[in-house]
């Protein structure tokens, strides 16, 4: 099996260092067929957080023209040989996390301006605005109607706000799963709670859209300040989160939203999650390492180092039959 995983190298300098690698991997041989420099963002001044920020490689998916990697505010086209086809840019490209091909277009997520993004071709489209119809459901401030479309077609900058740290997408049949990694509560008793160490007020929702501008709540992860990734379908009935704040993986029936395990994994930096079928998963961690896990029992069958650089941590995984 053919596994391409991106990374990120935390704590990097830009300009001075790369900043994280694609590495192109044969997970039967447990090797490392070659590995490529992420390629610099277009706006490097767009991000100054110090443990991701601009740095690095985000999303990855095989399709019929090669392989997708999403950087920063980029998306740059590979053909098998890892030389770059094409490089697509965006005013709504802020903040890309995670990619789906789904035989047709590319889903993106935009972190930084809370948008998923629908790419046919070169062609960007705002599939979803969770600060539109469904912001009261989700907790979230409505924002101007058409103001993503409008900044798109000025080309100007569009406002940061990143309230719900929308960093997943999948495709399941017919709808789309979209994971809000954190949803931020604004108000002021929540404000007041978080000076005084009260119980943190965040949460992460895991959402499935059908067609509608109102999804449908799947899971929520109740009270937390960090962000969780990679929320989607790994068997029927289930999904499977990537709780990076305690390094946890955590599985959830999707009927009722309660939680059927929990296994830890190790080192840091819980990211990707690339599901195989037949209940197993790919899982990446820090120092970089792509693991083969047993979704029913968490049981970690086979690991693939690609670096011991502690701050250097597996962010978007793809797989493909070979």
């Amino acid at each position: 099996m053919r596994v391409v995983a991106s990374t990120v190298v935390r704590e990097s300098v830009f300009g001075r260092q790369e900043t994280g690698y694609v590495y192109d991997v044969d997970l039967d041989a447990g090797t490392v067929d070659s590995r490529v420099p992420v390629p610099a963002p277009a706006r490097p001044a767009s991000d100054a957080n110090p443990r991701g920020g601009i740095r690095g490689g985000r999303g990855v998916a095989f399709t019929p023209d090669g392989i997708v990697l999403a950087t920063y505010d980029t998306l740059v086209h590979y053909d098998d040989g890892w030389q770059v086809d094409d490089i697509v840019e965006s005013p709504l490209f802020a903040g890309l996390h995670e990619i789906d091909w789904d035989g047709e277009v590319l889903w993106v997520t935009a972190t930084a301006v809370d948008a998923l993004l629908r790419i046919d071709g070169r062609e960007v489209h705002v599939a979803w605005d969770p600060h539109g119809d469904a912001a009261v459901s989700l907790g979230l401030p409505s924002r101007e109607p058409g103001l993503l479309e409008r900044c798109q077609r000025e080309d100007a900058i569009v406002p940061r706000v990143d309230q719900c740290h929308l960093n997943g997408v999948t495709r399941a049949g017919e709808s789309v799963v979209v994971h809000l990694g954190l949803v931020r509560r604004r108000s002021l008793r929540d404000r007041l709670g978080r000076r005084l160490g009260v119980a943190a007020s965040g949460e992460s929702i895991v959402v499935r859209l059908n067609g509608s501008p109102h999804p449908q709540i799947l899971v929520r992860l109740r009270g937390g300040d960090l962000p969780t990734h990679n929320g989607q379908f790994v068997a029927t009935g289930r999904i499977a989160v990537n709780d990076s704040t305690t390094n946890t993986v955590r599985i959830y029936a999707a009927e009722s939203g309660a939680e059927l395990l929990a296994f830890p994994m190790p080192g840091t930096w819980l990211r990707g999650l690339e599901p195989l079928g037949g209940g197993r998963a790919l899982v990446g961690t820090a120092p970089a390492a792509v693991h083969l896990v047993d979704l029913a029992t968490g049981e970690i069958e086979r690991t693939v180092k690609l670096g011991d650089d502690p701050n250097e941590a597996v962010h978007g995984l793809a797989a493909q039959q070979i």
